[in-house]
């Protein structure tokens, strides 16, 4: 916890709810009362998957009753995750409470049906011509009609404004409200009927609004009064203190959904081609879609915490379902949580990482802002970044780091035989082109080491030579000490073909559960070719259904059980077949072909 706290004893949590009518004028304030607690945020450690944790402090006098109240009450906390502390004070306890408020405004509109230009006229001479053409005149008497409350039409949007200190449009106040108090409404007074009283020499005459061809009033007024009646139901925090009158602080934490920051490289080649360095940036971009930040001390972690409620409300946020704003805000990339999460970075085939033997010499190369620092907290790391100003649904970036670090260019081709237990004939429809391109993609990585002394957690990474742009991939998360293969682009001057051709075939050698199986022999070959000016190091993968024997130029063979996605509509018994990978690492010079 951020400030120590005192022991606390007999904590009670309670939710109530109570109803308020008042009447708020225009440009007229309400006063706060010293009871009143404003907190500040103190610190907002950030995670990858769009979960924070908000620390904040405040300081303020009890009432008589030893209460204080805090108004501004997060919209979402996880449960188990919101706690009060207090170095100053004895905490009894929170009570979470829900108030209908209703605020009432009167403003001159625009009348917008003839129904209310006879209401605004009410008293006056008039003179009606009906549709089939008589004239009849007199003073409206009366209009028989009845009171409603609406949702506001767009013509009163910008007419009415619920908050004394905003210039935001009703609209927008609207939705805002809508999305952290679910119980708020606005309606605007208005009337609805369909008939009205004429007074004339020979009596009153009953008409109908809808029999009105045209309408002739002097000095018609074409304004009604309306009255807008903005209900909400605020949320409020009550804290109980022992001491009555008295000068208390308070600490409250949470930890919510609607900050997320997403870490992203930029790789840039250095020219020495003896040495082979890349300078490699990172940086943080933030989405807020929570609260806003004033100048707070940022900690962005890199690994995700087990929080097993995580969508589970506290009861003290007085909301039914956890709301994460940043779901509808960026659902793109919300959907790449696992993409990006540092958990999912071993599912990426092609991309391995290895201790090296030792730290570089550019070890010491990492350059870290002058107010930055990093930690390591248990299985997680913490970047400590400058202070953050970010209003909610702004988006920022911040540098995190940037380092010279060693690399090595490898080309690797990765080859997977399907194969299928029956075979059949086409049907000839469909017929393609006898120019067949090649599937046979070669791909050229960066191998780059990390030796820096902080960890490369998983994001996107871009590839520069100079301005010129080679590619964008994911780069992986890398601990100090280990390298990382992140992918550049598929090579155009390294070709690889494969072939295979049946060698033996033993019928019925091998009877399981009552079934015969067929021996079947084969021999593949995988050629790589480069046709570059300078030496290249490869590794060629090669995987297949079946068990392989033998490999030649010193293939590393791994063996392991049926793999389904090794066959094609397969029928046979799964502990037949075994699940083959072969490896072959090799240097080929400029036209040297290996086989």
């Amino acid at each position: 916890m951020l400030i120590p706290a005192r022991r606390i004893s007999s904590v009670m949590f309670l939710v109530v709810a109570g109803v308020i009518v008042h009447r708020a004028h225009p440009g007229l304030a309400a006063e706060s009362p010293n009871d009143r607690l404003a907190l500040s945020t103190q610190r907002v450690v950030v995670f990858k998957d769009g979960y924070y944790l908000a620390v904040k402090h405040g300081t303020a006098v009890t009432n008589k009753e030893g209460e204080l109240s805090l108004d501004d009450v997060p919209d979402a906390a996880v449960l188990g995750s919101m706690w009060a502390t207090s170095a100053k004070g004895k905490l009894l306890g929170i009570v979470a409470s829900r108030e209908t408020v209703k605020k009432t405004t009167e403003k001159e509109a625009p009348c917008t049906q003839t129904l209310e230009v006879l209401q605004a006229n009410i008293g006056k001479q008039a003179r009606i011509v009906l549709l089939d053409k008589t004239i009849v005149q007199g003073k409206i008497r009366t209009v028989l009609a009845e009171p409603t409350a609406s949702a506001p039409t767009p013509l009163l949007h910008d007419l009415f404004r619920v908050d004394d200190d905003s210039d935001t449009p009703l609209s927008e106040l609207a939705s805002l409200s809508s999305s952290r108090t679910p119980a708020s409404s606005t309606t605007v007074s208005g009337i609805s009927g369909s008939q009205f009283i004429l007074s004339g020499d020979d009596g009153d005459v009953l008409l109908s609004v809808g029999q009105i061809g045209s309408l002739t009033i002097k000095d018609m007024k074409a304004t009604l009064m309306r009255t807008l009646t903005k209900t909400e139901s605020p949320k409020r925090l009550t804290f109980r203190f022992a001491e009555a009158n008295q000068p208390v602080d308070l600490s409250l934490m949470y930890f919510r959904p609607g900050l997320r920051w997403i870490p992203t490289y930029r790789v840039s080649l250095l020219p020495d081609e003896q040495n082979k360095m890349a300078n490699l940036a990172m940086q943080a971009e933030f989405l807020n879609e929570a609260e806003d930040l004033d100048n707070v001390p940022v900690d962005i972690v890199v690994g995700v915490p087990n929080f097993r409620f995580r969508d589970t409300p506290s009861p003290l946020v007085l909301e039914a379902t956890m709301r994460n704003v940043l779901q509808q805000a960026a659902p793109q990339l919300m959907g790449q949580q696992m993409m990006l999460s540092n958990s999912g970075f071993g599912l990426r085939s092609g991309e391995r990482r290895g201790q090296t033997d030792g730290q570089a010499d550019g070890e010491d190369q990492l350059v870290l802002p002058a107010e930055l620092g990093a930690a390591g907290a248990q299985d997680l790391f913490v970047y400590s970044l400058p202070k953050l100003k970010l209003r909610r649904g702004q988006r920022a970036a911040m540098p995190i780091l940037t380092a010279d670090v060693p690399y090595r260019d490898l080309y690797t081709w990765a080859v997977h035989d399907t194969r299928r237990d029956t075979e059949a004939v086409s049907a000839g429809q469909g017929v393609k082109s006898p120019l067949q391109l090649s599937e046979n993609r070669v791909w050229h990585q960066l191998v780059l080491s990390n030796t820096t002394r902080v960890p490369w957690t998983t994001g996107a990474a871009m590839i520069l030579q100079g301005t010129q742009p080679l590619g964008q991939d994911l780069l992986t998360y890398t601990s100090p000490g280990s390298e990382v293969r992140l992918p550049v682009t598929v090579s155009v001057d390294t070709r690889g073909s494969f072939d295979d051709e049946e060698t033996d075939r033993k019928l019925n050698d091998m009877k399981v559960n009552g079934h015969n199986y067929a021996r079947i022999s084969k021999s593949a070959t995988l050629t790589l070719s480069n046709r570059k000016s300078i030496p290249v190091d490869v590794e060629v993968t090669f995987r297949t259904g079946g068990r392989a024997t033998e490999a030649t130029h010193d293939g590393k063979i791994t063996l392991k059980p049926h793999a389904p996605e090794d066959w094609l509509d397969y029928h046979g018994y799964s502990a037949v077949n075994n699940s083959s990978t072969v490896v072959w690492k090799a240097t080929l010079k400029p036209g040297e072909s290996f086989a």
